[in-house]
């Protein structure tokens, strides 16, 4: 888990569409509205769908915004966003916000010791000359959420060829250019990855084992719904040919009885025994085609003949052993010279 974001567990909101609903907790309100930044370009990177939620001023009323002290009914809340979209895509989300807010606050880290290294150099001197240990911290602090800010406005756009920095200022005005410095050295940030095995854990956090018996079980019960109409719809049309050469059958038999005299005669149709429609004919599964081992590979040693055993013989086939191996009499074997 990140320390930059909170993820309380998704809700769907719809069939297959969840609804995450993040929260920021850094302790200042301006890094908490870059983190919800990052969060809000790294879902239109992923396709998703997010907004803003709106937060109601406790202390409005229609007389302190008209006679009071102006305070407004209410504004967005930059400490909370709103993800909505498919679960696995949500998910992957998720997992990669973590890793990118990691990356990016790292960023602005390294862009930070940037700026004290430059304030230890010799061309900072006369930049410093007017400033106290107070001040610098200040402008230490400054820079880095400027650093921060430039970041977040980096992530999910192209931005051009990294600038040079001037000498001539301070390099607390200059925290885009050491921003683009610090993204290039470091390769960028990969928006899209995602492992594995934390996607498949938000997936779980999202669809419970309970949901997921239940979806299996309403798929098969709809499997079985869609097999029975299919075995009706196979039952009605063996009936409707029936019937047709029925009446193919007694059409004839009418115009042989008008012809024979026999008109008296009850049509065919009626004394015949009752459809019987047959099983359906099972789906006869393929066999994986059979590999063919070539000769080198069954007999390594570069020969083709091959010793059997007589116990092997008879195991496969008896009467061959028999005809192979005939049984000598006692006698006989007396008489067998020595080997």
């Amino acid at each position: 888990m990140s320390a930059h974001v909170q993820i309380p567990r998704p809700y769907e909101t719809m069939p297959g569409r969840f609804t995450a609903e993040l929260v920021f907790p850094a302790a200042s309100k301006r890094r908490a509205q870059q983190h919800h930044d990052v969060a809000w370009a790294l879902a239109d990177v992923h396709g998703l769908e997010m907004s803003t939620p709106y937060k109601v001023n406790p202390r409005w009323s229609v007389y302190e915004e008209k006679w009071g002290n102006g305070e407004r009914h209410g504004w967005s809340d930059m400490r909370r966003l709103h993800v909505d979209g498919p679960a696995r895509a949500l998910a992957r989300y998720l997992v990669a916000l973590e890793r990118v807010l990691d990356e990016v606050e790292a960023l602005a880290t390294r862009a930070a010791r940037v700026f004290g290294a430059w304030r230890r150099s010799i061309p900072a001197e006369p930049f410093l000359e007017y400033e106290d240990a107070s001040t610098m911290r200040t402008r230490a602090r400054e820079f880095r959420a400027d650093v921060l800010h430039a970041l977040a406005q980096r992530v999910g756009t192209r931005r051009g060829p990294v600038g040079e920095r001037d000498s001539s200022r301070p390099l607390w005005e200059q925290y885009e250019t050491v921003a683009d410095e610090v993204w290039e050295a470091a390769g960028g940030v990969d928006l899209e990855r995602a492992d594995g095995s934390a996607v498949n854990a938000h997936m779980a956090r999202m669809v419970p084992e309970v949901v997921a018996e239940a979806e299996r079980l309403a798929v098969l019960e709809a499997a079985r719904v869609e097999a029975e109409r299919l075995e009706q719809e196979r039952v009605e049309l063996f009936r409707q040919a029936d019937a047709a050469c029925a009446r193919e059958a007694d059409a004839a038999d009418a115009e042989r009885y008008a012809l024979d005299g026999q008109a008296a005669l009850f049509p065919v149709s009626a004394a015949r025994p009752p459809l019987v429609v047959p099983p359906p004919m099972p789906v006869k599964p393929r066999r994986a085609p059979r590999k063919r081992v070539p000769v080198a590979a069954r007999f390594p040693d570069g020969t083709t003949h091959v010793a059997i055993s007589r116990k092997q013989v008879e195991h496969f086939n008896p009467g061959m052993a028999a005809a192979m191996w005939p049984e000598v009499s006692a006698d006989r074997r007396r008489f067998v010279p020595a080997a």
